[in-house]
C-alpha cells in the first residue's frame, strides 16, 4: 500500500476492510474513503477486491469498479489517496500481496525501495462500536442543564438562609 509517501506490504490471509472508520481491518485516514470503502478477500485460493458500495469508488487499473474483480499481479487498486498493488507471492515490492500465483522465474532487476513494513492482517471481524445517537445526546445534555438549573434555584434559599446566619 502508497499512501502519504509511505510504503507498507500487507499480506492478505481471509478478508481485510479498508475505510477511514477505525473498526475496518486496515484503517486509512482519508476524509474521501467512506466507513468501509472497500475489501479484498480470498476465495479459493485467489484475490479478489469489491467495492462495498462507497461514494467515491474504488478503481482497478484507473477503471472504476461496480462489483467484485478478481486480482492478478501487477493488478493496482486506487482507493481514496492510497494506492495497492497486487504482488505474486514472495514479492518485494510494497502492496496487498497474496498467494495467487509463484514469482516469475528470472524477474527483472528493481531499483532498490525504500524500507517497508510488513503487516500481516489476520481475517477476524472487530466488533462494531456502537454509542447514543448524537440527537439522543443533545437531549440528555438539555435535560441536565434543565436539572442544574433547578436545582440550583430551588438551593438558593438554604444559602441565603446559612449566609444570612453567618451574618447575624
Amino acid at each position: 500500500m502508497e499512501f502519504g509517501g509511505e510504503r507498507r506490504e500487507i499480506q492478505v490471509s481471509g478478508s481485510v476492510t479498508v475505510g477511514r472508520e477505525k473498526t475496518a481491518t486496515l484503517h486509512v485516514d482519508d476524509k474521501t474513503l467512506s466507513r468501509e470503502h472497500t475489501k479484498f478477500y480470498i476465495e479459493n485460493g485467489k484475490l479478489f477486491v469489491r467495492d462495498l458500495e462507497s461514494r467515491n469508488g474504488t478503481f482497478l487499473n484507473g477503471q472504476r469498479i461496480q462489483n467484485t474483480q478478481p486480482l492478478k499481479p501487477g493488478d493496482r487498486v486506487k482507493v481514496g489517496l492510497a494506492t495497492f498493488t497486487v504482488l505474486a507471492e514472495g514479492g518485494a515490492m510494497p502492496a496487498v500481496s497474496a498467494p495467487l500465483a509463484s514469482a516469475p522465474a528470472a524477474p527483472a532487476p528493481r531499483p532498490p525501495s525504500p524500507p517497508t513494513r510488513r503487516t500481516t492482517v489476520a481475517a477476524t471481524t472487530r466488533p462494531k462500536l456502537g454509542g447514543p445517537h448524537p440527537v439522543a445526546v443533545f437531549f440528555y445534555r438539555i435535560i441536565l442543564l434543565a436539572v442544574i438549573v433547578v436545582v440550583a434555584y430551588l438551593s438558593k434559599g438554604i444559602f441565603k438562609s446559612i449566609l444570612h446566619g453567618i451574618h447575624s
